[in-house]
């Protein structure tokens, strides 16, 4: 690398860490890639995670459009068996290359498949992803260049495979930071995880394997979310609360951002005793919870006396600071 490129190359380095710690999660992508643009300069980009089904192509888990409509992915869906690019990157623990499109789907039996890549602006494509063997995931970036006569160049794709894994561990940076920052701050805390919706997980946290194989046993796969817990998560809100751990989510950005902690006294709460805790804890008196819930007033003391009892509070206050600490996330 020419000294020039060497000094452009530390500098924006230096940049690419400085943006992960301080761009929000939502602009981190696109404030890298702006970044990148004039030393690898291209029109747009995709940028996600898959994983590559055999005869099938790419199963998008993932994806951040840059400059991109969502009618390139919709319109891709029906056609990515024919992608021959995603063919050679997948299973390679990580590479990058470049692709004058043109050349490569020239066969009659891609026309369908050149005429979408023209439709879009992806004339040349440079693509850099990374595999991880234990899950069989995909990172990948795939950058377009519009002009057909803009072809990548040798050096071009030596840049961005020198660029890529610090674009990929920025992110991975940015991500971790907003994790810690945004859902870190409850003192129960235990572990906490970052996963797509397909239960691939990108970053966590040490403990978390060994709590999900106190809780999941066999069912636990590394890198992998255990297939109960995904899809309680999938279901909707709720909180999985098993016998070792206790999993909460958010989902921001397309990720399940999750906390994992040890069962507390007020997740043992059998449901009935639950209900009443919770409207106790909103203000509302014996006889309101009671025309509520369709009890009698006695029926609901009694069940208070048993949860101050297994909380170990005297007052609504501190049921409320109580159940309040349980859905911190």
């Amino acid at each position: 690398m020419r000294d020039d490129r060497f000094d452009a190359f530390s500098a924006l380095l230096l940049e690419l860490y400085r943006v992960s710690a301080e761009e929000p999660l939502e602009s981190y992508q696109d404030a890298v890639l702006n970044l990148i643009k004039p030393l690898v300069p291209f029109d747009t980009c995709m940028w996600g995670t898959a994983t590559y089904l055999p005869g099938q192509g790419m199963d998008i888990h993932t994806i951040h459009l840059h400059e991109q409509s969502q009618d390139m992915i919709n319109e891709y869906a029906p056609l990515k068996h024919m992608d021959t690019c995603a063919t050679e990157m997948a299973g390679l623990p990580f590479a990058t290359r470049g692709f004058h499109c043109a050349t490569r789907f020239a066969d009659r039996s891609a026309r369908e498949y050149r005429e979408y890549l023209r439709r879009f602006g992806h004339e040349n494509v440079f693509i850099s992803a990374f595999t991880d063997v234990h899950t069989g995931a995909t990172q990948w970036m795939s950058l377009f260049r519009a002009d057909i006569d803009q072809q990548c160049r040798s050096e071009e794709v030596e840049m961005l495979d020198l660029l890529s894994p610090h674009l990929m561990q920025g992110l991975r940076h940015n991500r971790a930071r907003h994790l810690e920052r945004a859902h870190l701050n409850g003192e129960d805390v235990s572990e906490a995880l970052i996963a797509d919706a397909r239960g691939v997980i990108h970053y966590a946290t040490p403990g978390c394997e060994g709590m999900f194989r106190a809780e999941f046993g066999a069912l636990t796969s590394r890198g992998r979310l255990p297939a109960p817990l995904l899809a309680r998560m999938c279901e909707g809100s709720q909180d999985y609360v098993g016998r070792h751990l206790v999993a909460s989510h958010r989902v921001r950005k397309d990720l399940l951002y999750v906390r994992l902690r040890l069962p507390g006294a007020v997740d043992r709460l059998p449901p009935r005793q639950r209900e009443v805790a919770e409207l106790m804890a909103q203000g509302l008196s014996h006889k309101e919870t009671a025309q509520h819930l369709g009890r009698s007033p006695a029926t609901v003391r009694n069940q208070m006396q048993d949860v101050y009892r297994k909380l170990g509070v005297r007052s609504v206050a501190a049921l409320a600071q109580a159940l309040r600490r349980s859905r911190e996330l």
